[in-house]
């Protein structure tokens, strides 16, 4: 077991530099709102009774389910038990991005026969840019997409079909459109010479599709009000969601269009470069990938296209496994080639990528803020904080929602500053508005006669309104 033990000291290293670098990310107000905030009001909602419920945009309480259907946030709920803290979400994120390196690990070894690349595939990785940039960057249920996927595919290699359906469930209630990638699980399975394997591969592919259309068309328009919000990302394509498959199933032109411009064709190479673009020569594996891959493509929303969010969670899987099984392709094609000259090729473009787009300590453009520039009076903050009444309402910079979202009223500046409770600026770049627009509201709520500013303590203000006690 000495590579199995070599692996678990590379997983625990990358828990102890995540967790540490989460943390901080958080205790410095580098997280926001729109991102952990959310994902933890709706969990810290659901433990108290209030199931899958947020505030929206104007502090309304809604469904999650008018933005996304991602389920597994009730799921992770009972962990607040515990701990209620965004600090938990940040947590299990890193141990189940951690976990994915086991897995990684095992289909190589099944694939290529060799416990050494195996182990080498698993560090790896732990190493790629993709990855790293999500654990990252706040929290997102679909992050976590990332692991169970490769757990499912490595079921799917053992016929272990009950455990594949578990994590391909798993998979599913991250996101909604996961269920479109979960779908390509029974195309394997429908080619198979036993008739009862390929009537669950059908009713895999059946289950998913259906699933996946009753949130797009149904579940989520009818908590919205109107289509899914991002739909208009792909106005190009139309208007409703079945006019846009309809358009890029029949606009061929438009995706070879699309896949051709320059900023799509650099997200592609930030996302296939950290293995060297091997997944390339086993492309079978890189289908699984296509749902994901197309929203990005396609939107014209340039963020879906970035490898420091979330996007590329349920891409970074069938990258992956596309390149081990490349790797048994490579030494099948070309038997001459000493099979540890592919590991120093791989190795190198994950080093190199690593240091061209990574965020770690060394890269060019390293991700470590939230060491070299702490927050200034963050303990004054948090403990200011700390003594807001959960039932008062908050409109807060989105750089603090995080840290007061266990209410039920949570506005984003510039919205609520006419009916919220409290009113509070974190007046620095870590916002998502303009730094002067928000120092002119607090300017102007200075002269507001609701208003009293009661705490300031650096770039942190704080104005109550004058009916209420603080």
């Amino acid at each position: 077991y000495k590579h199995e033990f070599i692996l678990a000291i590379f997983i625990c290293i990358y828990i102890i530099y995540f967790t540490t670098t989460s943390f901080l990310r958080y205790d410095n107000f580098y997280t926001g709102r729109f991102d952990l905030g959310n994902m933890d009001q709706t969990v810290w909602n659901t433990i108290n009774g209030r199931i899958f419920q947020a505030s929206n945009g104007d502090g309304s309480i809604v469904s999650r389910l008018s933005a996304h259907a991602d389920f597994m946030l009730i799921l992770l709920s009972p962990l607040y038990l515990l701990w209620s803290h965004p600090k938990m979400l940040l947590l299990v994120q890193t141990l189940v991005l951690a976990l994915g390196s086991i897995f990684v690990f095992l289909i190589a070894k099944d694939v290529t026969k060799n416990k050494s690349f195996a182990l080498i595939l698993g560090f790896l990785f732990l190493m790629n840019p993709g990855l790293q940039f999500t654990n990252l960057y706040d929290f997102h249920a679909v992050t976590l997409a990332t692991t169970l996927l490769l757990a499912a595919f490595y079921f799917l290699m053992k016929r272990k079909y009950l455990w594949m359906i578990i994590f391909l469930l798993l998979s599913g209630i991250t996101k909604e459109q996961v269920w479109a990638i979960t779908a390509f699980f029974g195309l394997p399975l429908i080619l198979q010479k036993k008739k009862e394997i390929r009537f669950l591969g059908a009713g895999i592919t059946a289950v998913s599709l259906i699933i996946f259309g009753f949130i797009i068309w149904y579940l989520i328009p009818q908590n919205f009000g109107r289509e899914h919000f991002a739909l208009s990302y792909y106005s190009d394509f139309g208007d409703t969601p079945t006019a846009v498959v309809k358009n890029v199933v029949l606009s061929p032109h438009k995706l070879i269009a699309a896949f051709f411009e320059e900023s799509r064709l650099d997200y592609l190479k930030q996302i296939l470069m950290p293995l060297g673009f091997t997944s390339l020569l086993s492309p079978f594996a890189l289908l699984f990938s296509l749902p994901d891959l197309l929203i990005g493509l396609l939107s014209n929303n340039s963020q879906l296209r970035q490898i420091y969010y979330q996007y590329t969670s349920a891409i970074t899987p069938f990258i992956f496994i596309s390149s081990i099984f490349a790797v048994k392709n490579i030494n099948k094609w070309f038997p001459k080639i000493k099979k540890y000259y592919v590991v120093i090729y791989l190795v190198l473009a994950t080093f190199f990528s690593s240091f061209s787009f990574g965020p770690l300590p060394y890269a060019k453009k390293p991700n470590i803020d939230m060491f070299t520039k702490p927050q200034q009076n963050k303990e004054a903050i948090e403990n200011f904080l700390s003594k807001i009444p959960q039932d008062y309402s908050i409109a807060a910079t989105n750089n603090l929602g995080s840290h007061v979202s266990h209410r039920q009223h949570l506005f984003t500046i510039p919205v609520g500053i006419d009916k919220a409770d409290v009113i509070m600026f974190l007046l620095n770049s870590n916002s998502s508005h303009s730094l002067g627009e928000e120092k002119e509201i607090v300017n102007n709520l200075k002269n507001d006669k609701n208003y009293i500013e009661v705490f300031k303590k650096g770039d942190f203000v704080v104005f109550k309104k004058r009916s209420i006690l603080l």
